[in-house]
């Protein structure tokens, strides 16, 4: 049976791995790694705990062969979102123990349960990177094979694997039988219907994936091809069936996540106080305008670093940055009380980064696509921040546009998480204003940087803009 899409839909987008893979990987994940998980709870604690330990560490298994495949691309979040699982699980088997059965938790078994988990389920993450590679056909040029090879190199995607090219439809029927694809990306190389229509007549004694390369990297490297939006892909952003996770669910999460990082984070913002305050003139917090949901200004809130005001884009070696301001932008404290814009509700913790509004305003000529950024909260930190660093051209913005707009669409509880815990990473060991480009070539095409020249004009128009903007913005 052949699986064919134009859009990236869910069910066409994990193609299954070729040959015993199929059964062993969810086996060791499902199987496997929650009983040999639940045997240090059985020899620790007793038969009662190892069996709802057991359970645990099932779903936790298979939520985490659920992850998003994009997640695979970012270093540390690979490994902490399912460390993340094996804590949850074991802390969620702890609260039945001492809520529901009346019995005390066995720390040590639980604890070496986790340890058990975590390391299965990292051997399994091992296993399907060797034997449930997706086998990828390109359907185009030799360059446009070669230009994805690299690309899936460059941005990690372990999981996929270019094993064969053609520009001919001629030769697709004997690739794919000879290199065992499972997944054809055809380019733009062809017309579309004809890819379509022959694969579909042609591919009938295996089941095979097909897909434009458009969506391939959306799935698969987590950007969007800002060439690719049209007016279908937009409507998609306001489906409710697609977000799980609503609105109301996700304001629950950030003020209650926001209210417990504000315990420790006020002592902090106090001490520093008095040595912003001598380090330069002025209070110790300034505003500024940015743009947030909506299109709507608001206040964000940030400890001051700068001398002087302005809403230009901040550089390596700029001269307004204070002694202390230096070290409080390097390590993003400076950014710390942006937590009392999430309990007010202007921002989230995770979301495409706020922009100033007079830049937001530019942009948003030369990048029409920019104003769909602003149909979730900005967020403290997000996708594009922890893949492509910071902006300061048009052209790097509209990069991130592509991760922004990649979030917007997936956006999701083990994202979110995803993202918060590589931010840590990124806190710790990034060089400031370093400038990554995960997939540019894709995400910009082929009209760097004139992106205007392939928005889609049937696309629905964005809200108005607020009203009333304040254009007098202080940076500091």
């Amino acid at each position: 049976m052949l699986q064919t899409s134009d859009r990236p839909a869910q069910d066409a987008v994990a193609p299954a791995p070729a040959g015993h893979a199929t059964l062993l990987l969810p086996a060791v994940r499902r199987g496997l790694v929650p009983a040999l998980a639940a045997v240090p709870v059985a020899l620790l604690g007793d038969l009662r705990v190892a069996g709802l330990a057991g359970a645990a560490f099932l779903a936790a298994g298979v939520l985490d062969g659920r992850r998003p495949a994009a997640i695979a691309t970012l270093p540390l979040a690979r490994f902490a979102v399912t460390a993340a699982y094996a804590v949850l699980a074991a802390l969620a088997v702890a609260a039945v123990c001492l809520l529901g059965l009346g019995i005390g938790a066995p720390a040590l078994a639980l604890t070496a349960g986790a340890a058990v988990a975590f390391g299965g389920l990292l051997a399994a993450d091992a296993l399907e990177d060797r034997l449930g590679v997706t086998r990828v056909l390109v359907l185009g040029t030799a360059a446009e094979a070669r230009d994805l090879r690299r690309t899936i190199d460059e941005v990690g995607a372990r999981r996929y694997r270019v094993v064969a090219t053609t520009d001919t439809l001629t030769e697709l029927d004997a690739l794919v039988a000879s290199s065992g694809a499972d997944l054809v990306v055809f380019t733009d190389h062809l017309a579309r219907p004809a890819v379509l229509g022959h694969v579909a007549a042609a591919i009938r004694s295996r089941p095979l994936f097909a897909m434009p390369q458009d969506g391939f990297c959306e799935v698969a490297l987590g950007v969007v091809p800002l060439a690719s939006v049209d007016a279908a892909w937009l409507a998609e952003l306001a489906d409710p069936a697609a977000h799980p996770r609503g609105a109301t669910a996700s304001r629950v999460l950030d003020v209650v996540v926001a209210s417990v990082l504000l315990v420790p984070v006020a002592p902090l913002l106090l001490l520093l106080a008095p040595f912003i305050a001598a380090d330069r003139e002025g209070g110790v917090f300034f505003r500024q305008d940015r743009v947030g949901l909506g299109g709507r200004a608001f206040s964000i809130l940030k400890l001051r670093t700068m001398r002087g005001t302005g809403a230009d884009w901040s550089s390596p070696g700029d001269p307004r940055v204070t002694r202390l301001g230096a070290i409080l932008r390097k390590t993003h404290i400076d950014e710390l009380p942006q937590l009392i814009n999430v309990l007010r509700g202007d921002m989230s913790l995770v979301g495409p980064r706020p922009e100033q509004v007079r830049i937001s305003e530019e942009l948003e000529t030369d990048i029409p696509l920019f104003p769909y950024r602003h149909t979730v909260r900005p967020g403290i930190t997000g996708w594009a921040r922890v893949r492509c660093g910071y902006a300061r051209t048009a052209e790097e913005s509209a990069l991130k546009l592509g991760n922004d707009l990649f979030y917007i669409k997936h956006r999701s509880l083990v994202l979110d998480l995803a993202i918060l815990l590589e931010t840590v990473r990124l806190t710790l060991f990034e060089k400031q204003f370093e400038v990554r480009a995960p997939a540019a070539k894709y995400v910009l095409g082929p009209q760097r940087p004139a992106v205007q020249d392939v928005y889609p004009l049937n696309a629905p128009v964005p809200a108005e803009r607020a009203a009333s903007r304040r254009t007098t913005v202080a940076v500091g």
